[in-house]
């Protein structure tokens, strides 16, 4: 809707009371920048999980600008390229088990390669998290239902977003959360983890995500509480095992659809003439497929295509307003940039903005390269953009090659449906896989 909006009346819109969308690149840096930092708004407030009965906030719910800033100065060093490569045996292992249990579906079976992706994302997240996989991989299952319990987080979010206060009042008052006995699955699987780890005398590893965490808690106790570590364990969890699992699925899906068959025979054809080194677990290195120039494109292409819900607000805080793309803004007011709108922006992106095309990202230079990642907003943005962006681009650049490197796939239903799921537009990944020969 916010998008027809703006094809009717502009690139800037009254998207609900107290509440303007703007349709135009240039927006971002004003809004999401770091010079003139405006909070998150409310609108995030419904995205708190609750843990006993009591809402916790995680480091994406934070709206206090200056406790963010504490937190992300304890734990942010952990969220490095050069952190997580650290641990990248940990995610060899996950790919190895990924590519077991596919080897043993690959009798003309149709596999819903969807579904095994979110196990290995979970698995590798928990792994890397915790030194301890949840097993859904060995399972073929998800046993916690956390990603039903994830994409409703996202609905729900989405649903209250433009009334805060209502959901406040209704689904978070006195009443309701001593009634709240049981705690979210992720929730749960977030406390068991850090009770287990705080019951033992010393971490076996000493070097997972959840030790770090711990450690910042010990430095600096009055910026994070326990609270704290359980919050970010949650994000960990929340914002780390669906998604990854999402965009890897969705990078698949669209290269492989009919209309884009030219894309994957191109990556296909790069990750194979590479000639990759492969580890005796069958995964590949980050460092050899790191600057693979199509696989990145597919990756970044992705990212832009996965459009994220119209919820990135944010509440103009200076006195007397601001000025945002040559429109005044009265103090109080949430701003936010329409997600569809900038996706399909044709000066941006060119004008094959509106279809699913990674060549767009090679024929560019890296300047334009630089503004066109800005703008798609893959992991939002400027002083709050995703920590767990380097993670991510790890995993999904070593899944793929990887997957593509095993086996020969066949599509079989892939590609998007055409129907909006309220999240992301709803896509098939239904293959069959062949070994390929060594």
């Amino acid at each position: 809707m916010l998008n027809e909006w703006h094809a009717k009346y502009g690139p800037v819109v009254r998207a609900g009371p107290n509440r303007v969308s703007f349709a135009n690149p240039d927006a971002i840096p004003e809004i999401y920048g770091t010079s003139l930092i405006y909070p998150k708004s409310d609108s995030y407030r419904p995205m708190e999980v609750l843990a006993k009965g009591d809402a916790v906030q995680s480091i994406i719910t934070i709206r206090d600008e200056k406790r963010v800033t504490g937190i992300k100065r304890h734990v942010a060093g952990g969220f490095s390229q050069t952190q997580w490569l650290k641990q990248e045996d940990q995610m060899d292992t996950t790919i190895s088990a990924l590519l077991t249990q596919l080897r043993k579906k690959t009798a003309g079976m149709v596999i819903p390669l969807r579904n095994w992706l979110g196990f290995w994302s979970f698995d590798t997240l928990t792994s890397l998290a915790f030194s301890k996989s949840r097993g859904y991989l060995q399972a073929g299952a998800d046993m916690d239902s956390v990603f039903p319990s994830a994409a409703g987080r996202f609905g729900y979010w989405r649903t209250w977003a433009l009334a805060p206060q209502l959901e406040s009042l209704l689904l978070k008052n006195w009443f309701m959360q001593r009634a709240q006995t049981t705690s979210t699955p992720i929730a749960q699987l977030a406390m068991e983890r850090v009770q287990d780890r705080t019951a033992e005398e010393k971490n076996a590893t000493g070097r997972d995500l959840l030790a770090r965490y711990l450690a910042a808690s010990q430095a600096a106790p009055d910026v994070i509480g326990p609270k704290d570590v359980i919050a970010l364990t949650i994000t960990t969890i929340h914002a780390g095992s669906e998604t990854t699992a999402v965009i890897a699925s969705m990078a698949l899906s669209m290269v492989l659809g009919s209309k884009n068959s030219e894309f994957f025979r191109k990556l296909e054809k790069e990750i194979l003439d590479a000639e990759l080194p492969v580890g005796e677990n069958g995964a590949i290195a980050f460092k050899d497929v790191e600057h693979l120039p199509y696989l990145d494109a597919v990756v970044r292409e992705t990212l832009r295509w996965s459009i994220n819900p119209n919820v990135n607000s944010r509440t103009v805080n200076t006195p007397g307003g601001a000025t945002i793309c040559n429109t005044f803004i009265p103090e109080g007011t949430d701003v936010m940039v329409s997600s569809h709108d900038i996706k399909n922006c044709t000066w941006m992106f060119g004008p094959d903005a509106s279809v699913y095309n990674p060549e767009r990202w090679i024929r560019v230079d890296e300047q334009k390269r630089r503004d066109m990642e800005r703008s798609a907003m893959g992991f939002s943005w400027g002083r709050r953009i995703c920590m767990g962006q380097h993670l991510a681009r790890i995993q999904m650049k070593k899944l793929l090659a990887s997957l593509i490197n095993a086996f020969e796939i066949e599509p079989v239903k892939v590609g998007e449906t055409g129907k909006w799921d309220g999240n992301t537009i709803e896509f098939q990944l239904e293959v069959k896989l062949t070994p390929r020969k060594a």
